[in-house]
């Protein structure tokens, strides 16, 4: 129980005041109490109290006018207001004089123990919230770059010290009062307006990134890159805007970045389960080679190695305590760990991509028989670049370190793959990956398999 929780209980009758304070202390709370209203006020000038309950007529004061003093004492203290008549105009004058409630005589303890537990949860709730907002509004304000959070309107609802300067409006002349497009000039509103709309609608695709041109507000035109997402659970979207309009961002640069979240990404789940250090990009690897072996267009092998470095990204929500348990896992266990393909999946489906990386992250532990997970497909269900992740992955980790078994060895993995070969396991896939490590073509297995 939290001791700076506190209740004052102001009331003339000695046997009200006496079983309500026995009710409260048997459940740890702080209570006192007070006979009249001048005895309350001087003890709420001594101690703060986080809810006081008080009778409607006191011999000294109406209780009503003290529960004004309290409030103008502590505005956030909760009062409540006990009267022996449920009169309307005892509701209403509770209301206007912002009582939180009211209780009607006879009192049941116990009920007036129920609603205030409750209020304090909520008043620890709210707390929370504030303190969370804090956070997040410094965190906000410190990203480097210009952002907004944008309402389903299109109302800019907040926007950080970058965002006043690219603009040169401040924030109490933007937030809640313009809206985006009026920073878009006319030939892009159109264009703007339909990928906003698509977003807020489910199953509906619309480009996370995109260039238009913003307008400040001495009328200079910039070129600006913006990226976009919603935020889960809401229709609200969080923008970035970076001014490019002295230098384009070249092709080369946007897919170094790209690398760059992608290994930062892969370096994530490294950093969660340090058994499997380096799986990641072994797999990829393994991955590329048999992909090139098939020879498959480059953008397939290309969606190959960027999905195999971050295929087990959903491993960032699976307890620490799991994967890197020594004993075998239970079902139950063994399912937390199995739900990482699908969160993996939730964590990437919103990123343009210029390849199907969410869908081989979802699929990379399906087979074909139907007996993988999360969605037991079978066959041609599968995209083959998660067949061949599949091939891969299973290679890389029987032959490596687990901390629940030794490595088994490569020998032991090709065998597994070359028996379940069109059972589990791509035919195609397993050929080339055979063929790899028997010819050792251009593959120092040293290097990759631990």
């Amino acid at each position: 129980m939290n001791q700076k929780e506190s209740i004052l209980i102001v009331d003339d009758n000695e046997g009200i005041r006496k079983s309500l304070k026995l009710t409260f202390n048997k459940k740890g709370y702080k209570t006192d109490t007070a006979e009249t209203a001048q005895e309350a006020l001087k003890k709420a000038h001594k101690k703060y109290f986080n809810i006081a309950l008080i009778e409607f007529k006191l011999p000294d004061m109406e209780g009503t006018i003290l529960l004004s003093k309290l409030k103008e004492l502590y505005p956030k203290m909760t009062c409540f207001i006990i009267t022996a008549y449920a009169f309307l105009q005892n509701v209403r004058m509770a209301a206007r004089i912002n009582a939180d409630g009211y209780f009607i005589k006879p009192l049941i303890p116990e009920d007036v123990l129920y609603r205030f537990e409750k209020i304090l949860k909520e008043q620890r709730i709210e707390k929370e919230l504030k303190e969370s907002e804090e956070k997040y509004r410094a965190l906000f304000e410190n990203t480097g770059t210009a952002t907004m959070i944008i309402e389903e309107d299109r109302t800019i609802s907040m926007v950080n010290t970058q965002g006043e300067k690219l603009s040169g409006y401040s924030k109490d002349e933007i937030e809640n009062k313009m809206k985006w497009t009026d920073f878009v000039i006319p030939d892009d509103v159109e264009k703007m307006k339909k990928y906003h709309i698509f977003r807020g609608k489910a199953g509906e695709k619309s480009p996370t990134e995109c260039e238009f041109n913003f307008i400040d507000r001495k009328g200079n035109v910039k070129d600006i890159l913006l990226k976009i997402g919603m935020i889960p659970n809401t229709k609200k979207s969080i923008t970035s805007l970076m001014d490019i309009t002295k230098h384009k961002i070249s092709e080369e640069r946007l897919k170094k970045t790209m690398v760059a979240a992608i290994d930062t990404m892969s370096k994530m789940v490294e950093a969660k389960d340090p058994y499997t250090a380096g799986h990641q990009k072994n797999v990829s690897q393994i991955a590329t080679f048999i992909a090139r072996e098939m020879k498959l267009p480059q953008d397939k092998i290309e969606g190959i190695r960027i999905a195999s470095l971050i295929h087990d990204i959903g491993k960032i929500s699976v307890p620490t305590e799991l994967l890197n348990k020594s004993s075998t896992l239970s079902d139950i266990e063994f399912s937390l760990i199995k739900d990482h393909s699908q969160i993996g999946y939730d964590i990437l489906k919103s990123i343009d991509f210029s390849y199907p990386i969410a869908q081989i992250v979802l699929q990379h532990h399906e087979r074909l028989d139907g007996t993988g997970y999360p969605n037991s497909l079978k066959s041609d269900e599968i995209i083959l670049e998660a067949k061949i992740l599949g091939v891969a992955d299973v290679v890389e980790a029987m032959s490596s370190h687990r901390p629940y078994r030794p490595s088994l060895g490569i020998d032991k993995a090709l065998e597994e793959i070359s028996k379940n070969k069109a059972i589990l396991y791509d035919s195609k896939a397993v050929d080339a990956c055979l063929k790899i490590f028997k010819e050792k073509v251009n593959l120092n297995l040293n290097s990759i398999i631990a």
